[in-house]
């Protein structure tokens, strides 16, 4: 049995060799060895805590963030990798006083399978520095205007001051933090979940990938008001002070204002009224002037359209000195209506007021009320009620008797005086 193993030995090797060779040769002909490079694969730096926690932070310089890794292993292996398959750390427990770290690459599918994996470069620096934390306000910044006939309103955010933290050296840039609603076109109210934007001194927008937030977005509702033209028109009060009147002037600056609401509250305003009481001229003997807030005298929520404008409207009310005239009622044109039948009465003269055939009645008033006016605009009548009312009794009978004279004078004319005649009531004919 020996020598039948051992004969021809040298032939059975290298056949044996020959079919290992020719084995290698055909699997290397239908899976050879191959190369791949996988570009631009992103740096993970791991274990950041250990910076945070001395109060640093740590970013790979500028250019370094990415590397090329280059691939080796079997065809059937490599064709079945991805770029997403492979992942390059640097860890912040080997960083050292250069502020370097050595690169590892690592697979997630084929590990033990893959001959190599080289990085184009094996280490990075990065670039330490102080932690700093800032909190800003958040600014709400409208683009556009709203629809014709409408304005922006109040807004309402869900949080109104940002915590950021980051490198020193970008955090000192931060001026200030924004948020943008777009108001263009609108009619209605809006409600939005919008991001908050950094902006520099100079008011350019940051990059803020180098910065954390506690928040990348907020929630606005921004209230868009219906706005409306109406009159101001304005009641006076009092009476000035004695031979001075108002002169019916009442001016209102402005007249007219621009308000801003709810459509369905303004639907039902055309003008506002400011109340007599709020313009009061007792005793007064020049134009008299005051301010008054027009929104003590509409509805709640109604608002000024315009910034400008917070209400306040002039109102002035002209006060003129009065003058006086003299006009002459000759006693045939003063009446004595309620005397009774078949009586009749003769004024005499020289007494009271009467003087020779005739009442002379002072009227006062404003220089263009007295326009075209003459004694016979003037109706003066013997007041016959009063004197019996005075002297308590219920009939005119015949004798002498003092009775007031009632005059009617012309709108907006005014008499200081009571006016009294003598008379003598007799019967008819006598």
């Amino acid at each position: 049995m020996k020598q039948k193993l051992t004969h021809n030995l040298n032939l059975k090797v290298l056949a044996v060799l020959f079919s290992i060779i020719i084995w290698i040769i055909v699997v290397n002909i239908d899976d050879p060895i191959k190369s791949v490079q996988f570009n631009d694969v992103h740096i993970d730096v791991v274990n950041k805590q250990i910076l945070t926690e001395k109060n640093l932070v740590g970013e790979i310089v500028d250019g370094q963030e990415t590397v090329d890794v280059t691939v080796s292993g079997r065809r059937s292996v490599i064709e079945d990798l991805s770029k997403d398959n492979i992942s390059v750390t640097a860890d912040c427990k080997e960083l050292n006083e250069t502020n370097t770290l050595t690169l590892k690459v690592s697979s997630n599918k084929y590990s033990g399978d893959i001959d190599t994996m080289k990085p184009e470069f094996d280490k990075v620096e990065l670039n330490v520095e102080e932690l700093k934390k800032i909190q800003k306000a958040i600014q709400v910044e409208h683009i556009g205007t709203p629809a014709d006939g409408y304005k922006l309103g109040d807004y309402t955010v869900s949080l109104n001051r940002v915590n950021i933290e980051g490198p020193k050296s970008v955090i000192d840039k931060v001026q200030t933090a924004k948020v943008q609603v777009d108001v263009d076109g609108a009619s209605g109210n809006i409600s939005a979940s919008v991001p908050i934007i950094l902006y520099d001194a100079l008011g350019e927008r940051l990059d803020s990938t180098r910065l954390t937030m506690n928040l990348d977005n907020i929630n606005v509702s921004q209230e868009i008001l219906f706005t409306k033209t109406i009159d101001v028109v304005a009641n006076v009060s009092g009476e000035p002070s004695e031979g001075f009147k108002a002169n019916g002037n009442v001016q209102v600056v402005p007249s007219k204002v621009t308000i801003a609401g709810m459509k369905s509250v303004l639907d039902n305003i055309s003008q506002v009224t400011i109340p007599a009481s709020a313009v009061n001229i007792s005793n007064q003997d020049s134009d008299y002037k005051t301010n008054v807030n027009i929104f003590n005298y509409l509805p709640s929520g109604v608002e000024s359209a315009e910034d400008s404008f917070k209400g306040a409207v002039s109102v002035t009310v002209e006060i003129e000195e009065e003058i006086s005239k003299t006009y002459n009622i000759y006693f045939n044109k003063i009446s004595f209506d309620g005397l009774p039948e078949g009586l009749e009465a003769e004024i005499i003269s020289g007494t009271e007021s009467a003087l020779e055939n005739r009442v002379e009645v002072v009227a006062y008033g404003l220089p263009n009320e007295f326009d075209n006016v003459i004694a016979s605009d003037i109706k003066v009548e013997a007041d016959l009620d009063k004197y019996m009312e005075e002297n308590n009794i219920s009939q005119i009978n015949q004798g002498y008797m003092t009775v007031p004279l009632k005059v009617t004078l012309p709108e907006g004319l005014r008499m200081s005086d009571t006016l009294k005649i003598r008379i003598h009531v007799k019967a008819e004919g006598t």
